[in-house]
């Protein structure tokens, strides 16, 4: 920019000089402004360039302050970005006052509820158009909710560790999970229990309400949603005492059951909460049978809470666990004693089958465990276990070819015989274990969970949820000749670093076909 100058000035001689002539009538009266109006002309300029100066110095020191400050908040939410090798680079949302990934609220999305069906051995997003897309699930557990503090673990990010619910979904958006299965529990949905509002850091969770269960249900869906991840809502627990190896105890009737069915539904079943797949209906039913008709018969409540769920939410699907049971079979060439593992036990679908009102709404959900839940016979060559303790004190570690076989052969026993490309999905409720701190070895633990990975990402599998997110997750053996608690989940104990390795072997989930995020349907198509 240029500055203006004045011009100098002719000073004439006085009028009194004797050498000077002048006509009568023509003398110029100048009256001091020879004098005055330079100074006013400066004194106006000066304040015209002050007038400019003061408020552009006032505007670049603002934007100079702003600039650090969003270098700040850049810095600091680097900070706490969940750490995890190279993922996909995802967008951060940027809210109107400056904050970086920590929104007010969400933005709305124009998405609607599709219709989630469960057939060829795939699930499907069916628009109201009836455009249809397949997808499989690449999932993981965040547990917490079926708890005591009715709040997922994680939430109370400080200076040392902790995240928040935004960090979480970015993060399994960028390595491709696109699943959360939520374990809830039937007590806190009927009373609409408040979260322990000292679990959460709620300046870094400004979205995430806590005034009741419901509220924070919601506003966690709808920060997953951001990402195009879907949930899905495990009837988990019954009591803070009860974990519940049937869907009613003394204090939880089965009534009671339904009616947190019917308060699911009413509560999330719209378009703002488009991404729920549905309800997983019991977590574990280890004391329920199978088709027996008897009040402890899994089939049965299987078809009422599944029914009353499409009743209040048709749109959605019903996840079935199995029971548990012990049994035998022609493994490997040789005949096998050993347990289902809890939610397992799908062996009498074969001759029992679930079935509901509504067509294509069964999906088939078991669970399967390394070692590192209970060291199984099958695991290994030569066990021997003692009586007193039930640990082994002397075993053999197996092959991989035949580790393999035992793991085949046990899935087809309890649940594989279900896969196929003309039924209802089947996926892995839950799957896992201890992974790098696996004491076996030759990492027996460790292989069985990459075995698990690679047979549930075949084509006649859906994919699964892998447990857990949660670095508090307990698993009782690291190798079977010691009983303990270790703890491992897919982030370790500052919430804020990943276990490399094991996102490393989640990885080879992504080469699922149809593994992509959940589609969102508008009025005129998808994306």
């Amino acid at each position: 920019m240029s500055l203006m100058t004045e011009k100098n000035g002719i000073i004439r001689a006085s009028c009194y000089d004797e050498d000077i002539h002048t006509a009568l009538g023509t003398t110029t009266k100048y009256k001091g402004r020879i004098r005055t109006w330079p100074g006013l002309t400066l004194l106006v300029l000066l304040l015209g360039i002050a007038s400019f100066f003061i408020p552009y110095g006032a505007y670049k020191n603002r934007q100079a302050r702003l600039e650090q400050a969003r270098r700040a908040g850049r810095f600091k939410f680097n900070r706490h970005k969940i750490r995890g090798g190279v993922g996909l680079d995802v967008p951060d949302l940027v809210s109107d006052d400056g904050i970086i990934g920590n929104p007010k609220q969400y933005p709305a999305t124009a998405c609607q509820l599709p219709n989630y069906v469960s057939k060829n051995g795939k699930l499907y997003a069916i628009a109201d158009n009836g455009t249809e897309v397949p997808f499989k699930i690449k999932g993981i557990n965040w547990f917490g909710m079926e708890q005591l503090n009715a709040i997922p673990f994680g939430l109370w990010q400080n200076a040392d560790n902790g995240t928040t619910v935004y960090q979480i979904a970015s993060f399994l958006s960028s390595y491709k999970f696109n699943s959360i299965r939520l374990p809830l529990m039937i007590q806190h949905i009927l009373m609409n229990q408040a979260p322990n509002p000292t679990l959460i850091n709620r300046s870094e969770n400004r979205a995430i309400s806590i005034r009741s269960y419901f509220s924070l249900l919601k506003s966690i869906i709808k920060a997953l949603q951001y990402r195009e991840i879907a949930v899905v809502l495990s009837l988990h627990t019954l009591t803070v005492a009860d974990t519940g190896g049937l869907w009613y105890n003394e204090h939880i009737s089965y009534e009671d059951y339904l009616t947190a069915v019917d308060l699911l539904t009413s509560n999330l079943c719209s378009d703002d909460y488009w991404n729920v797949l549905g309800i997983d209906l019991k977590n574990e039913p280890y004391q329920a049978t199978w088709g027996d008709k008897s009040d402890t018969d899994f089939v049965e409540a299987a078809e009422k809470i599944g029914n009353r769920m499409l009743s209040g939410c048709p749109k959605w699907l019903a996840f079935v666990e199995g029971v548990f049971e012990s049994r035998e079979a022609i493994i490997d060439g040789k005949l096998m004693e050993y347990n289902d593992w809890y939610g397992g036990g799908l062996a009498g679908a074969e001759e029992v089958g679930v079935h509901l009102n509504q067509h294509q709404k069964l999906v088939w959900a078991p669970h399967y465990y390394s070692s590192s839940v209970y060291p199984q016979d099958y695991f290994y060559s030569h066990p021997n276990r003692d009586e007193a303790t039930g640990l082994l004190d002397a075993y053999g570690e197996l092959s991989n070819k035949t580790l393999r076989k035992r793991i085949e052969g046990t899935m087809e026993s309890m649940f594989g015989f279900l896969a196929s490309d003309h039924g209802p999905a089947l996926l892995m409720g839950e799957f896992g274990g201890l992974y790098s701190r696996d004491q076996h070895p030759k990492k027996t633990a460790q292989r069985t969970i990459d075995i698990i990975i690679d047979i549930i990402s075949s084509p006649n599998w859906a994919g699964g949820f892998v447990w857990s997110l949660n670095p508090e997750s307990i698993f009782q053996y690291s190798r079977p000749e010691e009983y303990g608690d270790f703890k491992e989940g897919l982030l370790k104990s500052d919430w804020l670093t990943a276990d490399e390795n094991y996102l490393q072997a989640l990885r080879k989930m992504d080469s699922m076909q149809h593994l992509r995020k959940l589609p969102c349907f508008t009025d005129e198509r998808s994306r």
